[in-house]
């Protein structure tokens, strides 16, 4: 008895705790990269191991699979991308404030790592790894904290024609987003861009 409970008391010292997020840590970075240039589906467990430099039993200890790794980097990644979408201006803002937040929400995502790219694979692939209905509605609601349309439009009881509208704009931030990853510099990543900023201008100048 005094055995187990001294082994038990050896693991979670802070430096056994320090330890564990750090390899956690090395893990879900590699993932991140592999997932951000190869796709989630076409990435396996043994090249994650080897792009963090530990044994695949190492990742397997930490992590079941490949789907479990991905859920904690879009946790840790949602709270970051929510913050950042409430920086829209104002509930109206002029077209050239929607091209700056958007082109900073997309120099955001190619720094983190997490592209919606990724969640579009996901998508098409109908993974389990999470909920991307839900994920999707608490985006879309960072926006309405500061953009009623947007909040009506989550709410439970939201109008479906609302609700699609708003769905529809974001799904095209998203390919926006997509496109600006692939080439930021190609004219039709700016294109797009444009489109982008000034559909959500003109649906948001509607809703006044």
């Amino acid at each position: 008895m005094r055995s187990s409970m001294a082994t038990q008391v050896k693991y979670q010292t802070p430096l056994r705790q320090a330890q564990r997020e750090l390899t956690r840590s090395r893990i879900k970075d590699a993932a991140r990269t592999l997932f951000y240039e190869h796709h989630f589906e076409t990435t396996t467990m043994d090249e994650i191991a080897m792009a963090a430099g530990l044994r695949r039993s190492t990742v397997y200890l930490h992590y079941k699979d490949k789907a479990e790794i991905l859920a904690e980097i879009v946790a840790d990644y949602v709270p970051k991308a929510k913050a950042k979408l409430a920086t829209i201006p104002s509930a109206n803002p002029t077209l050239d404030e929607l091209r700056h937040w958007l082109d900073a929400n997309f120099k955001f995502v190619a720094e983190e790592q997490v592209p919606f790219a990724i969640l579009i694979d996901l998508r098409a692939n109908r993974a389990d790894a999470i909920d991307l209905d839900q994920l999707t509605l608490e985006l879309m609601a960072a926006i309405g904290e500061v953009v009623p349309a947007f909040r009506k439009a989550v709410a439970d009881n939201a109008d479906p024609m609302l609700r699609a509208r708003a769905l529809q704009l974001y799904l095209l931030m998203t390919f926006a987003c997509r496109l600006y990853l692939e080439s930021p510099e190609d004219p039709l990543s700016k294109a797009m861009v444009e489109i982008t900023a000034q559909d959500f201008h003109a649906f948001l100048s509607a809703q006044d």
